[in-house]
């Protein structure tokens, strides 16, 4: 795995992508974000020219069924926190990729902050059951506003 990097305060764990299989038209990217500062940031969206569309999304699990929604407005960095964006809870996703992102290949995307700016981060795609799974509840630190929320989720049967 490649170090974590560092923007003004803000400090980032590995950077993975979901591998995909076959002609899988998304994927998913997972990252902590560690804010060390004294003051809040906020990661606005992010920048890929691996897809034709990055948004930043929730998944969570409501009644048995998984539920996927884009996250407008951005995701909260408060000051001396950290966020996990990781399979089954906060994640950037990436739609109508242009090319497979194979395992054990490296990506980049860039993190738009607003106040840190851009930041350009490269990490590695992994298969699928080698990600690491988010908490099942939002720790302390994780700040998702659910009225900033689109509308319209995904709705998709849980998994056994």
């Amino acid at each position: 795995m490649l170090s974590p990097a560092m923007a003004s305060d803000l400090m980032f764990g590995a950077l993975q992508f979901r591998a995909t299989i076959g002609s899988m038209p998304s994927s998913a990217a997972y990252l902590s974000i560690t804010n060390q500062g004294a003051m809040a940031d906020r990661l606005l969206a992010v920048e890929s020219s691996l897809a034709r569309k990055t948004e930043l999304h929730i998944m969570d699990v409501t009644n048995g069924v998984m539920k996927m929604r884009q996250i407008h407005g951005g995701i909260a960095i408060p000051a001396g926190k950290t966020i996990q964006l990781a399979p089954g809870g906060l994640h950037v996703m990436l739609i109508g990729l242009k090319a497979p992102l194979n395992a054990d290949k490296n990506y980049q995307v860039t993190l738009v902050f607003e106040k840190a700016g851009k930041v350009k981060l490269t990490g590695l795609a992994t298969r699928p059951a080698d990600l690491k799974m988010a908490a099942p509840h939002l720790p302390d630190g994780h700040s998702h506003d659910p009225h900033s929320s689109s509308t319209h989720s995904m709705v998709m049967p849980k998994s056994n």
